[in-house]
């Protein structure tokens, strides 16, 4: 009896284990550090398909710009069709050719989508 208890307590920590507690809010940070840093390859990893041509517009858009992300936390605020959207605090600090400038996050609202199991970036207004 307790080899059977103790096989049921693994069971149960290795299914807790492979659950998905990931949320829609968590791919937004990632991703907007990405665009910052010109990691194309970890960018990439937070946008779904169907937004890649625009994303790469937008990655393209920031080469030579560098910065940093200060007091940044998003939320879930909502859904539309079959997007989450996601709204962010904080300021994304960037450096324009030595040129300071601050960028709200609250400015813009993310689309959020699950692709391949994992939340993506899908757009954002």
């Amino acid at each position: 009896m307790p080899r059977l208890f103790l096989i049921a307590i693994l069971l149960s920590l290795l299914l807790a284990a492979c659950a998905d507690s990931a949320q829609p809010e968590d791919a937004v940070l990632p991703y907007l550090e990405a665009l910052l840093n010109s990691d194309d390859d970890a960018y990439y990893q937070y946008v779904c398909p169907e937004w890649e041509a625009e994303a790469k517009r937008d990655f393209d858009a920031f080469t030579g710009v560098s910065g940093k992300l200060h007091d940044a936390q998003c939320t879930q605020v909502g859904t539309e069709d079959d997007m989450t959207l996601v709204t962010c605090t904080g300021t994304m600090e960037l450096n324009y050719n030595g040129e300071l400038r601050t960028r709200d996050l609250a400015s813009q609202t993310y689309y959020v989508t699950k692709s391949g199991g994992e939340w993506k970036v899908c757009g954002y207004q």
